[in-house]
């Protein structure tokens, strides 16, 4: 029998030692990876039985390697291991298939207690398994006949094998499932992504057996043994001419003398988006390699099967509560109908994020409804044609989804306008307001009077997304999990480990020295303004921001927090988000003499202009920056980072401060020059001082319309100057 075999994946040499010691006395095989993306390299070509997973990892984050993990090898246990949090929050937080959570610092002996869980449940397993003849295809394949008989037939052969399909459809399950159920299983399985990997680590392990696949002097990669690796290569598309050429010669000699074969991998397996018979016409991929694969086989994209979806959500929900023990909530028959109209962009792992969004959020429900499920399911269960009132139990519960439906698409093509709506409906406003409210479509910021206003809808993430770094003024290794909330939650910080939340608002605001910190009770947060002016820029109005005591700094810019809120993209929902137009000037400093100060005046457009003055080498400065949507903000603003002199830097670090900056995350200033990095804009630090009070900003809650002229000012002139605006407001109503 063959050893039991963990993995542990952190970068606390300590923590491995002890653990990896204790592990191998218990009689475990242990292996152990300091990152993210080695982790998945090393559990993609030689899968472990059990994983150890720090969340917070330099590279590629805990949370993204076990979504990864348990996406394309769910049989692999994972166990959670974090000193940020509880297994509550990481639970809520993630909801993505761990056995168990483990909380630093822990007992040595809780560890080997929980590995030693794992193993003997899998061991029950295979005893309740045992005279299967073959191991059962997941449901999804299942459920597909033709893929099904496909996935069979093509196990027991050597050919090479190519599998077309859009993102999200199971392309690398399917080759994953044609691996372990073939004959070459104890082979390695290695996945080449050919968009990404280097030309010689592809040839390296494309051709094995010949003197062009032997690393160069200083190459890391060890050398298999001659058929000893079965190579899957993603993207294939992206290979390079020469290596195109070079493979269609290897597997054309390959199938006329087989030994030639000791030449290649073990066995061959491609995958593309694309449809390769089109971009052999057009010159992009070479005709007589896409001959030396059978014929293509199309993995059918999730829209052509939607009637398996009911099947497919009540597998997911059934194994979701086995796994973590937990009562699932029903889905009711109009949320079932909703789920199978959509077209599915993204497949089966936007079905599965979906369903995980559903099950975090209605934990405490015993039935899940139309109103639970993301808004673009309800708009398409509003506007289905085919027989849209299936599902509901009288006439009166159909007529009231309708109507509200129907307000809701008049509200959003009279962009919010409700004097503007009732009019084009006919309807006297009083009646109108009634409607509104009788449905719950929340009216509360519009106001007929002042109908020129500009509303939008609220705006948050349609799935929990992870980020993880290190402070910048503490240099602690931190992170963050950004969580989709309802309508008019607002912007809230919660601390990871004890759960206590802090809105952003003004009112919490604790200091401004060097950084925006927030406190409330016994829960503060700090360095928030990056993340905040991306959610201000992007309107995100409601979301919570998962975190410990310091947002990450990662490059000293927000560049990275723009990738991740595009990740969990953007969901529109019901309700308004009404735009703070200023109307007068306002005024903090005084003008006098040079003196810092602040205004803000009204604009037809969001304005932002910063003037400096520093010793060289920035002298003078100043930027105007006029927000033109969010992608004139990720490319203008986000990339500008933070900075400060070698002489403050110092002081700073006397302080407590600074203590996570390093030469990739600030811009070092001393001598007159730049002392460690090259500008990404010739006036990078005025753009970096708009960043932050762009992030300052968003404090009201709301967007703001103004122009705001800034003159050598700070986080403490921001939030002076946004206090007069919101007394004005508040005396205003």
């Amino acid at each position: 029998m063959s050893q039991e075999r963990v993995l542990i994946v952190d970068d606390e040499k300590n923590i491995v030692s002890s653990l990896k010691e204790i592990l191998s006395d218990e009689g475990y095989e242990v292996a152990v990876a300091e990152d993210g993306i080695n982790a998945l390299e090393m559990i993609q070509s030689d899968p472990p039985d059990v994983v150890l997973l720090d969340i917070w990892l330099p590279g590629m984050d805990g949370i993204e390697v076990l979504k990864s993990v348990k996406m394309y090898q769910p049989e692999v246990e994972v166990l959670i291991m974090s000193g940020h949090g509880t297994i509550d929050t990481a639970v809520q937080a993630t909801k993505l298939g761990a056995y168990d959570f483990i909380e630093k610092p822990f007992s040595l002996d809780k560890v080997t207690q929980s590995v030693s869980s794992v193993f003997r449940q899998k061991k029950a397993r295979l005893n309740h398994c045992e005279g299967v003849e073959e191991r059962k295809l997941p449901l999804c394949f299942e459920l597909i006949g033709d893929i099904r008989t496909f996935i069979h037939q093509t196990a027991g052969k050597k050919e090479p094998v190519m599998l077309i399909g859009e993102k999200g459809t199971g392309k690398e399950f399917v080759a994953h499932i044609i691996h372990r159920l073939s004959p070459l299983a104890d082979c390695s399985f290695i996945k080449l992504n050919c968009a990404l990997r280097k030309p010689e680590e592809i040839r390296f392990h494309l051709f094995p057996g010949t003197d062009e696949s032997l690393p160069k002097a200083g190459g890391r990669f060890i050398s298999p043994e001659k058929g000893a690796e079965v190579v899957y290569l993603t993207h294939v598309e992206a290979l390079s001419t020469d290596i195109q050429r070079d493979l269609a010669k290897a597997l054309k000699n390959a199938a006329e003398n087989e030994e030639n074969a000791d030449l290649l991998p073990a066995r061959l397996i491609a995958s593309s988006y694309n449809d390769l018979s089109a971009l052999t016409e057009s010159g992009f991929f070479l005709p007589e390699l896409l001959e030396r694969f059978s014929a293509p086989r199309v993995i059918p994209p999730l829209r052509d099967h939607a009637d398996k979806i009911p099947l497919l959500v009540e597998d997911y929900f059934t194994k979701y509560g086995l796994r973590n023990e937990v009562s699932v909530p029903e889905l009711d028959g109009d949320g079932m109908t909703a789920l199978t109209n959509p077209h599915w962009p993204g497949n089966l792992k936007e079905l599965r994020s979906v369903l995980d969004r559903l099950l975090m959020q209605t934990a405490s429900k015993g039935r899940i409804a139309l109103g639970d499920l993301p808004q673009e399911f309800r708009n398409s269960a509003i506007e289905s044609t085919s027989n849209p009132f299936e599902g509901f139990e009288s006439l009166k519960e159909a007529e009231l989804n309708w109507e509200k439906g129907f307000l809701i698409h008049h509200l959003r093509k009279n962009q919010w306008n409700l004097e503007r709506t009732a009019q084009s409906l006919r309807t006297p406003k009083e009646v109108f307001r009634e409607k509104l409210h009788l449905h719950g479509i929340d009216a509360s910021g519009a106001d007929d009077a002042a109908s020129a206003r500009p509303f939008r809808l609220q705006r948050t993430l349609k799935r929990s997304v992870v980020l993880c770094g290190s402070g910048l003024h503490s240099g602690i290794k931190t992170g963050l999990i950004l969580r989709p909330l309802p309508p008019n939650s607002g912007i809230i910080f919660g601390d990871i480990s004890s759960g206590q939340t802090i809105p952003a608002r003004l009112d919490n605001v604790e200091s401004t020295d060097y950084s925006t910190c927030l406190k409330k009770g016994s829960a503060s947060v700090a360095t928030i303004e990056h993340i905040m002016a991306v959610l201000h820029m992007y309107r995100i109005t409601n979301l919570l921001i998962k975190i410990g005591d310091e947002a990450p700094v990662m490059d000293g810019s927000a560049r990275d927090f723009c990738d991740l809120i595009e990740d969990g993209e953007f969901e529109e929902q019901d309700g308004m988000c009404e735009e703070i137009v200023i109307d007068r000037t306002y005024l903090y400093g005084s003008p006098e003499k040079n003196q810092p100060h602040i205004t803000i005046e009204p604009s037809d457009k969001f304005r932002v202009t910063y003037h400096m003055e520093y010793p060289e080498p920035i002298g003078i400065e100043e930027y105007t920056y006029e927000f033109n949507g969010e992608k004139s903000f990720k490319e203008e603003i986000a990339p500008a980072r933070t900075f400060g002199f070698l002489e403050d830097v110092a002081q700073l670090t006397k302080m407590g401060f600074a203590t996570g900056g390093k030469l990739d995350n600030f811009i070092l200033l001393g001598d007159k020059k730049v002392l460690n990095t090259k500008l990404r804009f010739e006036n990078e630090f005025s753009r970096h001082k708009i960043l932050d009070i762009l992030g300052d900003f968003y404090l009201l809650g709301k967007p703001l319309r103004g122009h705001i002229k800034a003159h050598r000012t700070g986080h403490r002139h921001n939030v002076a100057l946004l206090a007069q605006i919101r007394d004005s407001l508040l005396n205003a109503a």
